[in-house]
């Protein structure tokens, strides 16, 4: 069984300048990643993918591979699967023999090791079959939320719901950021990580931290500061 794991990590980014290469606890955000990719003993293969000249020679310097992305694939509205399918074509991996595809991100630099090794044997021993994505439970409940139009509110679910208790509603999570796994060979053909049966697995708050603006990367450092000293 091989598992080769795609760390996305482009250039550009509005909210933090260089964000890739920003430090948490002396080491670079991709750095994280490819440390945690390169020490769980199912990831038979690391690939980066950026624009990013500092980001290739860190991952040089690492002894991962590298995959040149093109600017029309780092841009803000460029999504995620277009980077790993120009990744995986470009190491023809469309034709090897790959069955696990995971996506070790790295904005989310808190990840937890040991539940990624466990959640991809899990993966494989379930038969390597859809996907398997972290979940953290959602702060508000979409049912008690309002959507704009025009000058209006309207309820985003239905207006019994507004005033329903969170217990009726049932729960509600969103993804964490921190894992996706995957079959490759039907990402390659479906072109999506929610590929069905999507199986979840529950991660710790600090792990959800996904660093997009400057706030964040902040509750990341001092969240990763209190870790290390416990």
């Amino acid at each position: 069984m091989n598992c080769i794991a795609v760390i996305p990590a482009r250039a550009g980014s509005k909210g933090i300048p260089g964000k890739n290469v920003a430090l948490i606890n002396g080491k670079s955000l991709v750095e994280l990643a490819i440390d945690t990719a390169i020490s769980i003993p199912a990831i038979t293969r690391v690939v980066v993918t950026s624009d990013d000249l500092e980001v290739q020679q860190i991952a040089t310097k690492m002894g991962v591979e590298i995959v040149v992305r093109p600017s029309s694939l780092a841009q803000d509205n460029s999504s995620i699967e277009s980077a790993i399918l120009h990744a995986l074509h470009s190491l023809n991996l469309e034709t090897a023999n790959s069955d696990v595809l995971t996506l070790i991100q790295p904005t989310s630099p808190l990840r937890s090791r040991k539940l990624l090794m466990d959640s991809l044997q899990q993966f494989i021993a379930s038969g390597s079959t859809g996907s398997m994505f972290g979940v953290v439970d959602v702060e508000h409940h979409p049912a008690k939320m309002l959507r704009i139009e025009g000058e209006l509110v309207v309820p985003f679910t239905k207006i019994e719901d507004l005033s329903a208790s969170r217990q009726t509603l049932g729960r509600v999570v969103r993804q964490s950021g921190s894992m996706y796994i995957t079959n490759l060979q039907e990402f390659l053909k479906l072109e999506t990580l929610f590929i069905p049966p999507v199986r979840w697995v529950q991660v710790e708050s600090p792990e959800a931290i996904d660093i997009d603006t400057p706030e964040d990367l902040d509750k990341a450092r001092t969240t990763a500061s209190k870790q290390k000293s416990e």
